[in-house]
């Protein structure tokens, strides 16, 4: 039954072209399952099944990043884990101080670690397995998700797969969801991924950090972030806030706002005004679970 019901709301929401928050809770059994050493759990509740599991070191510290794939006839889902160590967070946060942005294929500039990161993933077989996939289910969805770190691996590799199969797939069929995920690259780099998936959507919990990192410019005469001339931090769209608790108690489904106002993709009026209540336990806790914790157990019901 639950195979079935899984397929049956797979195919309804593969077509719709606005946000679908139970996309949102289906996508983070994915993305917190990304945490666990043996995700199959969490894929098996929703019928689908391992593709591939990669887990290499991705660092100058060696730090590893863990990403697979699972599907079934109805969707490809790639899923990719957040930062997992201490040494970890401060390896991305040296790099995007210090190190130059990377040229992405997809257009503009990305952060050095981050395209590293995925750089190492894509080797171990992942894109040429994202491309079997597209001859083998020639009617299938894909969908990227990741929590933290993961959100901006998710980010990359749907802009990558998009740009690779932009002749074949059709943005249609590629969705990414993402939770707490950090500024990925530069404008350009966000108007070229609005362009080529622009079923994307970024969730924040109430007042992520993450979701603000790396800091963004801001305009001499307003706390609103700028491009500066391109070269600043800036992130690709939607936003999608949930000002609340993401709770039972009315924050979990029909709480939150699709933030399109201005800045593109910085609307101030959403989480980027909520700037002096940032904090990191807002950014472990999405929907009310864990994310780690939760993909860690299994997915629980």
């Amino acid at each position: 039954m639950l195979r079935y019901l899984s397929f049956s709301f797979l195919i309804s929401i593969a077509s719709a072209t606005s946000y679908d928050d139970r996309l949102a809770d289906f996508a983070l059994d994915f993305a917190a399952a990304a945490y666990a050493n043996d995700p199959s759990k969490c894929i098996q509740k929703h019928g689908l099944q391992m593709a591939i599991q990669t887990k290499v070191a991705c660092d100058s510290t060696y730090n590893q990043c863990w990403a697979y794939i699972a599907y079934n006839e109805t969707i490809v889902v790639t899923a990719v884990r957040g930062t997992q160590t201490r040494l970890q967070l401060i390896t991305e946060l040296v790099e995007t101080m210090s190190a130059p942005k990377k040229s992405f294929p997809s257009g503009g500039s990305v952060q050095r670690y981050f395209y590293i990161a995925l750089k190492t993933i894509w080797k171990q077989g992942f894109g040429q397995k994202l491309s079997n996939l597209t001859k083998t289910l020639p009617k299938a969805h894909f969908l990227f998700t990741g929590h933290s770190l993961g959100g901006a691996l998710a980010s990359l590799t749907s802009s990558l797969f998009a740009h690779n199969h932009n002749r074949t797939i059709t943005s249609d069929r590629i969705s990414l969801i993402t939770f707490g995920q950090p500024r990925v690259g530069n404008m350009d780099y966000a108007t070229g991924h609005d362009e080529l998936v622009p079923r994307s959507w970024r969730l924040i919990h109430r007042y992520d950090i993450v979701a603000h990192l790396p800091y963004c410019y801001e305009s001499l005469f307003s706390r609103q972030c700028s491009s500066l001339y391109n070269h600043g931090p800036y992130h690709h769209g939607t936003e999608i806030w949930y000002p609340g608790e993401m709770t039972n108690s009315g924050y979990l489904y029909n709480m939150y706002r699709i933030c399109t106002n201005t800045p593109l993709n910085e609307d101030r009026s959403c989480s980027n005004s909520a700037y002096i209540h940032y904090n990191v336990a807002d950014h472990l806790m999405y929907f009310n679970k864990s994310v780690s914790d939760y993909g860690e157990a299994g997915c629980p019901v």
